[in-house]
């Protein structure tokens, strides 16, 4: 085919659930185009998305009254098309992208190609056409199969309707008429549409709001559309080298939420959700407010007129739907679920973890032993996920699961090992959404008791496996997030198994070779089953009475966590013990917590940098509520670099040249995946 200069495609907008009549279509060209002149195109949103009822999670509900280009209208408005939509046009070979002359809200709508477009050659059979929009989201054509886009992590701004730059997701394919002059794209919804009513949220000034399929099936990824089939097909492959290629996602992230226009929109798969959605809203001041729907979401026969449905997925593929739900009151929230906000095929390495050192120690009366000042229960409830506990293991009398207590060096904290691994339990049952780490070791009460090793092993063991279904069974190198949500991850310094050996693992993992007040490269993880998953690094320096030495010791930890691309783990403790004439745990936290608050917040590299491990941390006083926040918040510093609808890190902006869901390095991955 020949290039022209400009082309001009028709759009008859039609209503939701409606084709466009004749009579209401522009008139067509006659036929007989000469050889080398624009070929005319012709549209109408002929298959509208179901409009499901609204739900309100805060009690009652009532019907949308959203307006939306694409036939988003649940009162049967027609659609609107805008000057910054982008259609992509393909003859199957070739594709140009096109736009609307002028804002159009009605039947019709004029477009207009951006320097190119596809032209008679006079002959009068000019064949098969495919359309899919939004262009931004087009990835590629291959023949009859577009692949695009859904993405993970998209932004507020170009979702929003009227000034955004994309809409819903629509495709047609059209046969040329009237001597190869004329086609007519009857367009349908291939992707469903979910709005998050944040009008009655007095939480604060939102910063991001997420979902997360109660049922882990994937809302968005990089998908391959075939206009003939009308097939679905999610890809798998990212393409990026690492060694897990799962490129989908059962989480996506609206960022950038503006809440003078309330109503955040996400574009998804169209999947069936058996037991509904999470919705987490983040705020600007670091805190996050989380409530779930466990209604059902989507179920319909699929029309195979316009979409046969979904490959690959374990959800049933369903109709798209346009579904709405009011957050609401945020009474009625749970608090400080951030994990919530992590996608599932985030490594587990790769976490920004926040732990509490000694984390028993709240009762401790003595200022020297006391490193918390909240109990493991709010500890949890303030977002703190690492808790370093550490159960006695000399004794004057037999240990047993039900009197063994954590202690701190000599001082007893008067907490059970099993009322501690009970509280997590609970918080985990509750919010699956979450993930708890137990970093443990056997700790002396006394240096002339008798040892009790074999006595604690079998305590360890009947503690912990008295709660085996609520613990990571395992943990392997290339452990993804969503392998361990709604569970505990046990990685111990001493042996617990029936062999006192560190191979001997029972859950999760033992890791060796911590050394003592020390920094090392050298630990490393062993894995249920025998063999090592992987290399670890450790700073401990807590004798370290000079806070300048010992922030030297973080940083350089901290900073070869965010530079690592290999599968190793990172722990980092940011506290110093007592010492006589230097100090207390609070007077050196009351130094260490602000100056890390300040340095992840202005300083640290946008990776992650691992699990970090203070005391106070999330208390009001010493710096911890400050300094849990910027933990916490790092995550998404890290997580999402780069990975926005809107721009990437050459600055092109969305759809010029940005490949898949572009991270910084211009790798296809929805996470960073090392």
């Amino acid at each position: 085919m020949k290039k022209n200069k400009y082309i001009y495609i028709l759009f008859a907008s039609a209503l939701v659930f409606g084709a466009c009549s004749s009579d209401d279509a522009l008139e067509k060209k006659q036929p007989g185009l000469q050889a080398g002149e624009a070929l005319t195109f012709e549209g109408s949103v002929d298959q509208g998305l179901q409009i499901l009822d609204d739900e309100d999670l805060d009690g009652g509900s009532s019907k949308s009254n959203v307006k939306s280009r694409v036939a988003i209208n649940s009162d049967f408005q027609v659609t609107t098309w805008f000057t910054n939509d982008k259609i992509s046009v393909s003859d199957g070979a070739l594709s140009y992208t096109y736009s609307p002359d002028a804002e159009t809200t009605g039947q019709n709508c004029t477009f207009t190609a951006g320097g190119n477009e596809f032209t008679s050659d006079g002959s009068g059979d000019e064949g098969t056409f495919y359309a899919f929009y939004p262009a931004e989201a087009v990835q590629s054509w291959n023949g009859n199969t577009v692949t695009s886009m859904i993405w993970t992590e998209q932004d507020y701004t170009e979702n929003l309707e009227g000034s955004g730059v994309l809409g819903a997701y629509v495709a047609a394919k059209a046969t040329t008429t009237d001597g190869g002059a004329n086609a007519h794209f009857s367009f349908g919804h291939i992707c469903s549409v979910i709005d998050i009513d944040l009008s009655s949220f007095t939480g604060g000034t939102v910063d991001a709001v997420a979902i997360y399929s109660n049922d882990k099936n994937s809302l968005a990824g990089r998908i391959k559309y075939n206009m003939d089939t009308k097939a679905i097909t999610v890809v798998n492959n990212d393409g990026a080298g690492y060694a897990a290629t799962n490129c989908i996602s059962d989480l996506v992230t609206v960022s950038g939420v503006n809440q003078a226009t309330p109503v955040v929109r996400f574009y998804v798969l169209p999947i069936n959700l058996p037991n509904g959605i999470t919705i987490t809203v983040r705020t600007t001041d670091g805190k996050f407010y989380t409530k779930k729907s466990t209604a059902e979401v989507g179920k319909s026969a699929i029309n195979t007129d316009y979409i046969s449905g979904i490959s690959n997925q374990t959800g049933n593929a369903c109709l798209p739907y346009y579904k709405k739900y009011k957050f609401g009151n945020i009474s009625t929230a749970k608090e400080n679920l951030w994990m919530a906000m992590i996608p599932d095929n985030l490594r587990l390495r790769q976490l920004t973890m926040p732990g509490a050192h000694n984390a028993a120690t709240s009762g401790v009366s003595g200022s020297a032993s006391k490193c918390q000042s909240e109990t493991i229960a709010q500890q949890l409830a303030n977002g703190v996920r690492g808790f370093d506990l550490r159960p006695r293991y000399t004794s004057n009398s037999s240990i047993t699961a039900d009197n063994l207590l954590i202690c701190h060096g000599l001082t007893t904290t008067d907490v059970l090992f099993k009322d501690a691994v009970a509280d997590l339990v609970a918080f985990v049952q509750e919010n699956p959404t979450e993930v708890v780490f137990i970093n443990m070791q056997k700790e002396k009460t006394s240096s002339t008791a008798t040892d009790r090793s074999s006595e604690w092993r079998t305590a360890v063991r009947t503690i912990l496996g008295n709660n085996s279904s609520y613990l990571l069974p395992y943990l392997d190198t290339y452990q993804n997030f969503g392998d361990a949500r709604g569970k505990i991850v046990v990685i111990s310094k001493n042996p617990y198994g029936n062999e006192n050996v560190y191979s001997d693992v029972v859950y999760g993992g033992i890791i060796q070779n911590t050394l003592d007040d020390e920094s090392t490269t050298g630990a490393y993880i062993y894995k249920v089953g025998g063999g090592t998953i992987a290399d670890a690094s450790w700073e401990d320096h807590y004798g370290t009475t000079n806070t300048s030495t010992k922030k030297g010791y973080v940083q350089t930890m901290l900073e070869a966590a965010a530079g690592d691309t290999s599968p190793r783990f990172y722990f980092t403790w940011n506290n110093i013990a007592y010492s006589f004439g230097s100090g207390n745990p609070s007077d050196f936290a009351a130094t260490m917590n602000p100056w890390l608050t300040g340095y992840i917040n202005n300083n640290a590299p946008a990776e992650r940098l691992g699990y970090i491990y203070g005391d106070f941390v999330g208390s009001q006083s010493y710096g911890g509520a400050a300094l849990l926040k910027a933990i916490i918040n790092h995550n998404y510093k890290y997580v999402y670099k780069g990975r926005t609808r809107r721009a990437s890190a050459s600055a092109t902006g969305t759809g010029a040249n940005v490949a898949g869901d572009e991270y910084a390095d211009d790798s296809e991955v929805f996470v960073k995946r090392r």
